[in-house]
């Protein structure tokens, strides 16, 4: 269709289309590469906190909607983004023209918990449209079924389709805009010397992405990987080069960023000699996926089993926790909701022991009530009080790894 390098593949978030004026300056930015003759697709999000407000919109006529009509109502933000932006364009002399999922036919289907898109089926009207110095503009965050009803792909979703338009189109960089700068080692925000990381591998981001770090959705950057599609993370409001994620990553720095979430629930089933067949074929069976399992001894005939989730799966996993302690005669069943997780990934944490040690060490007096070193990832799940003194202490010895 286009060989690589012949269109570029540029998505802009909320933030960065928050209001009229920011989107006036992201046209801006559009046509000056426009003016020069490149083809550009543009991906956008919803204008700031849209898609809350029509989320909250739904719940005052019912708290329980169907999904399909609340995918409809929250597909809708997206498609006003896309017309809006392509009208500052032409307003600019850029010959812009917005699209959506009925245009281009983004068939998606539901693949887990949520929608994915699986064809592009009129990708041919797209590539005739984009002659030099043509900007098609796409509503992100969306697709159709194969009966036409509209879909929606998750929070986040819009940085998939940006990955599947790029794949679709043959190319190999998706550009992705926000209000950050690139990927840093810890959110600025509470660590004040963050550093710009320059380079990460896909399973460095994607852990990232599933820990807390909301820059790039864990759908997209799987996608990402699955062609090789290299990711530039940018910012909308700077020129700054920003991060680049990618097949290679940067070996030469062992650990790469920490990210924190309060959104995970811990549950630990005391008192048992260990998981039987019956608890892990059900734990396979769970409609979620667990984000971690772990089995620690504490004598020679028992240990707990610690089981991680999302707060959202609660439901679901607390009930799967009794359930089975109750069976194996277990002596108490513990949960934790009101603790914070921090991680830290980079590929030197690869099966490093000596590596988590010196962080499991950094933070002194500071117990962990959860402890994980797994592959890439090292996590620790705290008390909440105790989150920004860990993160200094964690942080430091990250911009301290020449010394490791």
């Amino acid at each position: 269709m286009f060989a690589n390098g012949d269109v570029l593949i540029q998505k802009f978030g909320g933030s960065s289309m928050g209001s009229v004026e920011r989107i006036r300056k992201v046209a801006e930015r559009i046509a000056e590469k426009a003016v020069r003759g490149h083809r550009i697709v543009v991906v956008v999000s919803a204008m700031g906190d849209t898609t809350d407000d029509l989320i909250a919109l739904m719940n005052k006529v019912t708290p329980v909607p169907e999904r399909r009509e609340l995918d409809h109502i929250m597909a809708t933000g997206e498609m006003v983004s896309a017309s809006l932006a392509a009208a500052a364009l032409c307003e600019l002399g850029i010959r812009a023209r917005s699209y959506n999922a009925f245009n281009l036919h983004l068939l998606s289907e539901m693949q887990g918990e949520d929608y994915n898109i699986v064809q592009i089926g009129r990708s041919n009207q797209l590539a005739k449209f984009l002659e030099p110095g043509s900007v098609a503009v796409v509503a992100g965050f969306q697709g159709i079924t194969d009966s036409g009803d509209l879909t929606t792909l998750g929070r986040g979703g819009s940085d998939l389709t940006a990955v599947v338009l790029t794949r679709e189109l043959g190319q190999k960089v998706c550009e992705k805009y926000t209000d950050e700068d690139g990927i840093y080692t810890a959110d600025p925000r509470i660590i004040s010397d963050a550093r710009k990381v320059w380079h990460l591998n896909y399973d460095e981001m994607l852990a990232l992405a599933h820990f807390g770090n909301g820059i790039l959705h864990p759908r997209a950057i799987s996608s990402a990987r699955d062609s090789e599609i290299r990711i530039h993370v940018r910012s909308s409001f700077s020129a700054a080069e920003g991060s680049i994620v990618g097949p290679d990553g940067d070996n030469q720095i062992p650990v790469k960023s920490i990210t924190c979430d309060n959104k995970l629930v811990y549950a630990r089933i005391h008192g048992i000699d260990r998981p039987d067949t019956a608890m892990i074929s059900d734990l396979s069976n769970l409609s979620f996926k667990p984000v971690m399992m772990q089995f620690k001894p504490y004598n020679e005939l028992q240990g707990s089993f610690r089981l991680g989730f999302r707060r959202i799966d609660s439901f679901t996993a607390i009930p799967f926790c009794w359930e089975h302690a109750a069976r194996l005669g277990a002596e108490e069943v513990d949960c934790f909701a009101n603790l914070t997780t921090i991680t830290l990934v980079g590929c030197g944490l690869e099966k490093n022991e000596q590596l988590a040690a010196v962080f499991s060490r950094a933070l002194g007096d500071i117990v962990p009530v959860v402890e994980q070193h797994d592959h890439i990832r090292l996590s620790f799940a705290i008390e909440k009080d105790r989150v920004k003194p860990a993160m200094e202490a964690l942080h430091g010895v990250i911009t301290s790894q020449s010394s490791i």
